[in-house]
């Protein structure tokens, strides 16, 4: 049976586009308007207000534009970012303008409310009036996505839902167990062309990065993670006054994705921002693999754009560290939304050019770190192809000859395709350039521009100093240290295996294609990224100021599909194929081998074969009570410092209502930058409960969370990974008034 495409709502003919529209929105409002009290309606509410805001607005906005015919993943994308630029703006423009009129609440919830739907309506009509053409809509044939495969994937997040039940409730891990080991098996299933078919293999890639962004995410009905904390805190802060204070310094302030987007997002699904942070957010972050395979599916062939995504969303980083780091969730769905621009080789270069825009400026205000590397990334490959293409036109294509040298046969004709429609120029990189400068400058007093200007003077102090220096040079570091158990060091192993596939794939697509079809822009992208990396692990205190967890994720946007080309350029070697050739899996070998490796690398980085043979497992969401149990001070220190205990929470919470004004409390470090900042609504500031001669100040409050009561252990107070005994300090603490306690957090005050 074939449907309407939903996705592709502005290629529906005129009438039938405005009466889907209007009675979302009129269904919408009249929930909104039933209250609050009944728990169903508050589920529809959260339901459709998440897909009617994060949606339509930019189905809209594509139609005034006149973008028609678009594949339902471009639809889908370039909507959900056109929307979500929307809120930002509209929360923007209320900040600035409402107050000017006498507003001194912008932000209420009742004016957040009325301008975005009055907002949807003013551009809902703007569209009526500027596309009035009734282009064929798209039909898709629910065959497919009703078919047993497309069951089964359906049920892959949903088992993670009941899994992370169980972990919450009961402390069984052994559904979630399941899941993951069911997620490995997919990718094997691809290789082997078995059971998924082409067709599905976004729907695949979809289910599997929902599962592993919720594993982790509804482990806990708490908030955990690191800079989550902080950005809660603005987040309340904003929601509290209903009023965002673009002048107040710091550089997560001048977040949008965060001070903005999070409390308009908790105003029209009715969720506290904790649940807009576990469940929005992530929702939204699930969407960058599926762009991600529209990206590389214009380079490769499906099967190994495929596992290029699954390479990608592997790592520990994309469903745990990213679940955590909100902003930077929104900025990589940005940055993702840029790079289809630049593969998007059917579209007219001025529309291609306004959703540069559009997305760009989106960037510049979701992420400083992920719009700082973009923008050096994107100057460094407009100058490398402009060079290439002044060399070129004088005869001195250096990369050609190489090429040639190498014993490529490649005709002419292929060299023009893959320089031709090039998507970069220079309006992109001044605009791109002076947004990002003018926004960081300009706005929460200039913060996160003092940051990269520190940074720079910082790693040019000591780049010759520290040079090779491992404790100067996180990425350095990471590579030569040893790990603790021979599971841990095989697991080393395979991950240094996937950089050199990297590599390998970087010269494949270089010198002989690798039957590719990748531009020269993404190879120019890609070279980018490998340096970015090198610099990581050769250059003193460059990882290590942007985080080299999260600048190595950045880099797999561009870099995954190289592991496949590279794993696809050995395995196809002559010698190799020669002793397979005769053999039924001759045609499928090296992609059935690259799926079987990454299913392998997939179970080592989730922590499922660590949990499964007790061998130091880390997991949050896998290994809460073997951690507990087992783990080191080590392993605890960093459980406790990401993952908040109930009785943090109410402890927090008692804190932050019943404290005195003004008054100073101590804490341990990592207390006092998570759940005191989250849920005590507590500025991120000392002073830190210290190691030693404890004597805190009259009327000051001690915050001690299950860390320290019940392993007798506190971090900091310079790093959150130095811990230490508080046996020292606790008779100190003791001689202080107990003013609370759980039993497991406890509050003194010096009275």
């Amino acid at each position: 049976m074939q449907i309407r495409n939903p996705i592709t709502l502005n290629d529906w003919r005129i009438r039938s586009y405005l009466i889907a529209i209007l009675v979302f929105q009129l269904g919408l409002l009249v929930i909104q308007l039933l209250g609050s009290t009944n728990s169903h309606i508050l589920v529809l509410q959260a339901i459709l207000g998440f897909a009617f805001f994060s949606f339509i607005p930019g189905i809209i906005v594509l139609r005034i534009m006149r973008v028609h015919h678009l594949s339902t993943l471009e639809t889908l994308l370039y909507a959900v970012g056109l929307s979500i630029a929307i809120l930002m703006l509209t929360g923007l423009l209320m900040s600035v303008l409402y107050p000017l009129v006498g507003l001194s609440r912008p932000l209420s919830p009742t004016s957040t409310l009325l301008t975005v739907n009055i907002t949807t309506l003013i551009l809902l009509l703007l569209s009526l009036a500027g596309d009035q053409k009734s282009p064929e809509p798209d039909y898709i044939d629910t065959g497919a996505f009703l078919s047993r495969p497309a069951l089964l994937l359906y049920l892959v997040p949903l088992l993670t839902i009941i899994g992370t039940y169980f972990v919450n409730q009961y402390h069984n891990n052994g559904i979630l167990m399941l899941v993951i080991a069911a997620i490995a098996v997919i990718p094997v299933l691809i290789g082997f062309d078995r059971v998924i078919p082409e067709a599905l293999y976004p729907l695949a890639i979809l289910s599997i990065s929902v599962s592993l962004l919720l594993h982790t995410s509804l482990v806990s009905p708490y908030l955990w993670g690191y800079d989550i904390h902080y950005e809660t805190f603005l987040a309340n802060l904003v929601m509290d006054n209903a009023f965002w204070d673009s002048t107040s310094p710091g550089n997560v302030n001048a977040m949008l994705s965060v001070v903005l987007l999070a409390p308009i997002y908790s105003y029209i699904t009715g969720l506290d921002l904790t649940w807009v942070f576990k469940l929005v957010y992530p929702l939204i972050f699930a969407l960058v693999p599926l762009g991600l395979y529209h990206v590389f599916r214009r380079q490769v062939e499906a099967k190994s754009a495929f596992l290029a995504c699954f390479f990608f969303v592997s790592f520990i980083i994309f469903y745990a560290e990213m679940a955590s780091l909100a902003r930077q969730e929104i900025a990589e769905l940005f940055l993702v939304l840029l790079i289809m621009l630049m593969v998007a080789r059917n579209m007219p270069k001025t529309m291609n050019f306004v959703l540069f825009a559009i997305f760009g400026a989106s960037l510049v205000v979701s992420h400083y770190g992920t719009s700082y590397i973009y923008l050096l990334a994107l100057v460094a490959v407009w100058l490398s192809m402009t060079l290439s293409s002044f060399a070129a036109t004088h005869g001195y294509d250096i990369l050609k000859h190489l090429r040639k040298a190498a014993g490529e046969r490649s005709s002419g004709e292929d060299s023009v395709n893959r320089d031709s429609g090039r998507t970069i120029t220079l309006a992109h990189v001044l605009f791109f350039t002076g947004f990002t400068l003018g926004w960081y400058i300009l706005v929460a007093g200039g913060t996160s521009f003092d940051t990269i200007v520190s940074i720079i003077d910082h790693i040019g102090n000591t780049i010759f100093v520290d040079l090779l220096n491992p404790e100067a040079t996180e990425g350095l570091d990471l590579l030569i240290s040893t790990p603790q158990s021979f599971l841990h060091t095989f697991a080393k192993g395979l991950h240094l295996i996937t950089l050199a596939l990297i590599v390998v794939g970087f010269i494949a697509i270089c010198f002989w294609h690798a039957g590719t079809n990748v531009s020269r822009e993404y190879v120019a992208f890609s070279f980018i990224a490998l340096l970015f990396g090198v610099a990581g692990v050769l250059v003193p205190n460059f990882s290590s100021t942007l985080n080299t967890s999260r600048l190595y994720q950045i880099m797999l946007i561009f870099l995954s599909p190289l592991c496949v080309i590279g794993g696809i350029s050995i395995l196809t070697a002559p010698a190799y194929i020669s002793k397979l050739q005769n053999g039924w899996l001759a045609g499928r070998t090296p992609l059935v081998l690259i799926s079987v490796f990454f299913s392998l690398l997939f179970l080592f980085s989730t922590g499922w074969i660590y949990e499964y043979a007790s061998d130091q497992p880390s997991s949050i969401a896998l290994s809460q009570d073997s951690i507990k149990s087992y783990g080191g001070g080590t392993p605890k220190n960093v459980f406790y410092g990401t993952f908040i205990p109930e009785h943090d929470v109410f402890g927090a919470r008692w804190l932050g209502e019943y404290m005195k004004d003004g008054s100073i409390v101590y804490a341990d470090r990592t207390r006092k930058d998570n759940v005191l900042t989250s849920y005590g609504n507590l500025a991120r500031t000392p002073p830190f409960l210290p190691k030693t001669d404890f004597k805190p100040v009259f009327g000051a409050y001690v915050y001690l969370g299950t860390y320290n009561v019940v392993e007798r252990s506190a971090s900091g107070p310079e790093e959150y990974s130095d811990y230490w005994s508080i046996e020292d300090v606790y008779p100190a603490i003791c001689r202080n008034n107990k003013v609370y306690s759980n039993h497991q957090s406890e509050i003194y005050q010096n009275a």
